[in-house]
């Protein structure tokens, strides 16, 4: 009940979207305006999916201060665990600011996705295809240079049992090249909704958003960052673990 419920509601947002807000989105004439009006957009979608979930959402800060001494200006990069479906909302819905995301090629299949993710400035990537998974990193560089906080899962997949798995180098390539500050990101909780063994979804679980002191690029040299996913890998297993 739980999934149609969210499924539904998915559906009913997304056409809401497309009848009232689509031609409003793409008259705005200012780039930067208009993709972080569509990401705004975004914010909803990902609250109401979880309040259809009744899970109670805490978002918790290692250092607020520095957070919020942050730009929009500058080139940052989310880099987040990964235990669910239910991950992207929570970020969309509670994070400070909706980041764009990339996403998997098969999703640009998906009704309304492959109009809306553009709008945002997010990508599908195509996991199979060597070439256009560069191509995709190299426009990821781009926007995130241009000052599009863009969210990356290093894992690659969902987790198997909620333990956080290996970080590959790809996503935090993107990170490096941009010279970009990388948030990390713990997500705890997510994968009692919905994890991967099961479309199932369950209610009124309690889920942790922690946002990780800041790991930024600039301050390592080329041997220091070659371990980079290492370090960011640390502060989200602690917090994980806290």
């Amino acid at each position: 009940m739980t999934l149609l419920r969210v499924t539904l509601f998915g559906f009913l947002y997304f056409l809401k979207l497309n009848i009232f807000k689509l031609s409003k989105v793409k008259k705005i004439e200012v780039e930067k305006d208009r993709v972080f009006y569509a990401r705004d957009l975004f914010r909803g979608f990902g609250r109401g999916i979880i309040e259809r979930t009744n899970a109670v959402v805490e978002v918790i800060y290692e250092d607020e201060e520095e957070f919020k001494s942050l730009s929009m200006e500058e080139p940052m990069v989310l880099i987040s665990n990964h235990q669910s479906n239910i991950d992207i909302p929570v970020i969309q819905g509670y994070f400070p600011f909706v980041p764009g995301f990339m996403a998997k090629k098969e999703m640009e299949t998906w009704m309304f996705f492959k109009t809306w993710i553009p709008l945002t400035n997010s990508i599908f990537i195509d996991r199979k295809n060597p070439r256009e998974g560069i191509k995709a990193i190299r426009k990821s560089v781009k926007f995130i240079k241009e000052g599009y906080p863009m969210l990356i899962f290093p894992e690659g997949t969902r987790s198997d049992s909620g333990e956080i798995g290996e970080f590959k180098n790809g996503g935090f390539k993107v990170a490096i090249d941009s010279k970009a500050k990388i948030i990390p990101i713990t997500l705890k909780g997510t994968y009692d909704i919905q994890n991967k063994k099961s479309i199932k979804m369950f209610k009124n679980k309690n889920v942790k958003l922690i946002i990780g002191k800041v790991v930024d690029t600039k301050d390592y040299d080329r041997e220091g960052l070659k371990n980079i996913h290492n370090v960011v890998k640390e502060v989200i297993v602690n917090n994980y673990n806290k």
